[in-house]
């Protein structure tokens, strides 16, 4: 039920924050370019696999590197996360995903949807 009642103000913080900001912010007649990034399932995977591919550090410099190419053309990028963050590999599991949050933290992730596996936790970590 507290979990219930955390996410519902939660829910009704970020609206409010949103909309204030974007009204603050709307300019009629204006065009605004956004540019959408989404990744899910990522399963613990925050550093690369022994053949040098994926990992946070490697998407960091992927997701840099498009911001600063929309930035120069005057549009913005939302980072967006399906979720399932958690179960996948132990070094992420065994520390209940920290490190995979903390990597999205400094990627610079706008939110993230509650995945399946999520909730292979319990509530606590959760």
């Amino acid at each position: 039920m507290k979990l219930l009642q955390r996410g519902v103000a939660l829910a009704l913080l970020t609206t409010f924050t949103l909309a204030s900001e974007t009204a603050l912010a709307y300019e009629q007649d204006k065009t605004y370019k956004i540019t959408v990034l989404h990744t899910n399932d990522h399963h613990g995977h925050f550093w690369r696999n022994e053949y040098g591919e994926y990992g946070l550090a490697a998407q960091k410099t992927l997701v840099d590197g498009i911001r600063k190419e929309v930035a120069a053309e005057g549009g913005s990028v939302l980072l967006l996360s399906g979720g399932d963050i958690n179960t996948g590999v132990p070094e992420s599991d065994l520390q209940d995903a920290e490190p995979d949050f903390r990597g999205m933290n400094l990627v610079g992730y706008d939110a993230m949807a509650i995945g399946n596996h999520e909730f292979d936790n319990p509530l606590t970590v959760l």
